[in-house]
């Protein structure tokens, strides 16, 4: 079958692989959708290529995806609830077992997978290496304890951007995003656009959406941003606080950009007593103990946990949320290269390869 492995720096390529075979307790899934994710793309393009770091030990030949949707092709001796013709989405496994785990916190557990990074110890019996299996491929085989079901009436390619909904979903709710709270998104790329879909859905209003992308500001427009500021053309802490009146109950930093100054400008913005939500990988940054002491705010990271796949999809499923206009293309497995260029670039917000 083919795959997408990661040949160097920001290079992919096809490549033939073994089908897999089903196990007992294991589903063999068709992969219908790969989304890709912000964090495939810094492990293409990122700066360890040029460091030299112990990371590409593990990054190069891997198969990444881990935002996908799937049907179900077979069904491994002793699985029980599931039927040929079944779709399926990926998320976070627990081992059930850890330190986290026993004190219910599973999704922190020590031994945590989500496929498609490529840390994962998964499909141990099928050569080349574990390591090596995500779903920017043609087929998957998965366990099927825990694995959460598509309903009849979401799309694929909703039910594909279902996993980053979810980070979306539990940086609301990590947030405690009220009735009414005064919500800022800043970027508003692939998981910023989650975001604002899921605070949307949290009643926050108004919505503010910061970004220096004209085409993706449009794109928060259409997914319910009250307000879109471009940040290359406006002061944008100076029209926030007077937006607000006292600045922004919480902001959320989708932001993946290693542009300087980013979370120092988030901290000045937000209100005292106002929460910061960390869900992109943004740049380093220099906080004043004095001055966070004095505004009293909540700076906090946030990424996605397994429990967030279920109301997620739920908010799918009843129209709470629409994701669609975030998938700006639909491209075949085997232009990934195109699809991958296309996001570091910019040309795309979110992408589904498919097989």
């Amino acid at each position: 079958m083919k795959a997408v492995s990661v040949a160097g720096k920001g290079k992919v390529q096809i490549e033939e692989i073994p089908k897999p075979g089903v196990r007992p307790g294991t589903l063999l899934i068709k992969v219908t959708y790969c989304s890709l994710c912000g964090s495939d793309i810094e492990r293409v393009y990122g700066p360890h290529w040029d460091t030299g770091s112990p990371r590409l030990e593990s990054i190069k030949g891997s198969i990444l995806g881990h935002e996908w949707v799937g049907t179900v092709e077979e069904i491994g001796e002793g699985v029980e609830g599931w039927s040929v013709g079944d779709r399926t989405v990926d998320g976070r496994l627990f081992c059930g077992r850890c330190w986290y785990c026993v004190r219910g916190m599973p999704f922190m557990c020590m031994g945590g997978r989500v496929r498609g990074h490529p840390y994962d110890d998964v499909q141990s019996d099928t050569p080349p290496p574990p390591q090596r299996y995500g779903a920017l491929t043609e087929y998957v085989v998965r366990p099927a304890a825990g694995r959460l079901k598509v309903p009849d009436h979401v799309s694929d390619e909703e039910a594909a951007m279902s996993e980053p909904l979810a980070t979306g979903v539990t940086s609301v709710l990590n947030a405690e995003v009220r009735l009414a709270d005064a919500a800022v998104i800043i970027g508003v790329g692939h998981i910023g656009l989650s975001v604002l879909a899921a605070a949307k859905a949290a009643g926050a209003a108004p919505l503010i959406a910061i970004d220096r992308i004209d085409a993706r500001l449009e794109i928060a427009r259409q997914m319910g941003a009250n307000i879109t500021l471009n940040a290359d053309k406006t002061d944008v802490t100076k029209e926030v606080v007077a937006i607000t009146e006292a600045g922004p109950d919480v902001i959320f930093l989708g932001v993946s950009s290693q542009a300087p100054g980013i979370v120092e400008q988030a901290f000045e913005m937000v209100r005292y007593h106002g929460r910061i939500m960390i869900v992109g990988n943004a740049a380093p940054a220099t906080l004043q103990p004095g001055r966070w002491l004095t505004k009293e705010v909540r700076v906090e990271g946030t990424v996605h946990m397994g429990e967030s796949m279920i109301p997620a999809m739920k908010l799918i499923e009843n129209g709470q949320v629409n994701l669609k206009p975030m998938v700006t293309e639909v491209i075949p497995l085997e232009e990934a290269q195109r699809a991958f260029d296309s996001l570091h670039n910019g040309t795309n917000i979110a992408v589904v390869l498919k097989p």
